[in-house]
């Protein structure tokens, strides 16, 4: 680096001894460039390749050195990466000849004498000469063809499942509708009690599987970095903790299980005004929930927290079941992510539930976080959320 800050290459003293300033640089620097495991090359600075490695030779499929002037490259065309050409004179390699400084590293499509492209990042550097001029440039490439094919199948993939999803959603969902229905139908119709029951479970298992299907797309939106979308308004906690409890209510009354409720000392604390979205905040917490009924033995209890701090609202879930290792507490929160189950239960549900509830948390401007002493010890999970409208409108 000189006294600019301008990287560039220097001729070694020793060379630059015996020989006239900048006379035997490309000897040099082919002597370098032969040793290079990456393709490399140097020209003149008119665009005459004198010197390229095996690597290079084989990425222009050229087999004969030197290249013509003009050349630049020895490639037969270059393209950016949205397909435009590159004209010769406006290359990495004459940029850096012309103006004596080295260009960033360039992306870019490069179309050998065969007619395959590759995908390459150039890096090109001026070369001085003994009283510091520009002499030539030295060029190396990096191919990342391999890297832009498996992210193009990434995305393809990413966007075929959410197609998939979103098609899903919207064949069962009709269906879905017509059966719940009927059941609320069937509910208040007079007769056997039996008939009402079976009504109260296949509507219960009904909304069940059309959360299910909400959660599914959402965990779409979170794998594409997608913010959950929210509706904000004025929400009461007790509107958002009783949501909650009717998340999970179905699921820890089949397992036996109960809920316990700690909003501590503080009087109506269940009036706290709130600004949030109530459906989702309720199913961040409905989720924590279900996640916590997962991981606890039947006829278990699951805690569940709330308290006021400020303008912010703290809501922890608690259980004494499986544990986590404290290395896997991060992964909790990563879609399809499933650890270690219950020895005694099935597995159940497809690992979207906490991804989905930390990013309505941040979709809210807060956080969510796990704790667990280990293996056996349980779990608890912590919301901090921005959101009590009562301190911010004060």
């Amino acid at each position: 680096m000189n006294n600019s800050g301008v990287n560039v290459t220097w001729i070694p003293e020793k060379r630059r001894a015996v020989d006239p300033p900048g006379a035997a640089w490309p000897d040099t620097y082919g002597e370098v460039i032969d040793q290079i495991a990456c393709p490399a090359y140097c020209c003149t600075l008119t665009g005459t390749i004198l010197h390229g490695n095996r690597s290079a030779r084989r990425l222009w499929g050229r087999a004969r050195l030197p290249i013509g002037e003009g050349c630049w490259d020895g490639f037969a065309a270059l393209y950016r990466p949205d397909g435009s050409p590159v004209e010769k004179s406006s290359s990495p390699a004459a940029l850096a000849a012309r103006t004596g400084v080295a260009p960033p590293p360039t992306e870019l499509v490069a179309e050998s004498s065969d007619g395959q492209r590759r995908c390459l990042v150039v890096h090109a550097r001026p070369i001085r000469g003994g009283k510091g001029a520009t002499v030539g440039v030295l060029c190396s490439l990096t191919d990342i063809s391999e890297r832009r094919r498996l992210g193009q199948e990434v995305q393809c993939a990413r966007d075929s499942r959410e197609g998939f999803l979103r098609v899903l959603a919207h064949e069962l969902r009709n269906p879905l509708a017509s059966v719940m229905a009927v059941a609320a139908i069937l509910r208040r119709q007079p007769g056997e009690l039996g008939i009402v029951r079976m009504a109260r479970v296949i509507e219960r298992q009904t909304r069940q599987l059309a959360r299910f299907i909400d959660d599914l797309l959402d965990a779409s939106r979170v794998e594409q970095a997608c913010d959950i979308p929210v509706a904000l308004r004025a929400a009461s906690l007790r509107d958002v903790m009783a949501l909650a409890r009717d998340v999970a209510e179905g699921v820890l009354r089949g397992r036996g299980q109960t809920l316990r409720v700690d909003l501590g000392a503080a009087e109506g604390v269940l009036d706290t005004t709130l600004w949030c979205d109530p459906g989702r905040l309720a199913q961040a917490l409905g989720n924590a929930l279900l996640n916590a009924s997962e991981f606890s033995d039947d006829g278990a209890e699951v805690a569940l927290a709330a308290r006021i701090d400020g303008a912010f609202l703290e809501i922890s879930v608690s259980d004494n079941g499986i544990g986590v290792e404290a290395s896997e507490l991060l992964a909790m929160f990563e879609p399809f992510r499933k650890l270690a189950g219950h020895s005694l239960r099935a597995p159940s549900g497809a690992g979207l539930g906490l991804a989905i509830a930390r990013s309505i948390c941040v979709a809210h401007g807060g956080m969510v976080s796990a704790h667990s002493a280990g293996p056996g010890q349980g779990t608890r999970l912590k919301f901090i959320l921005p959101v009590v409208l009562d301190v911010l409108s004060a």
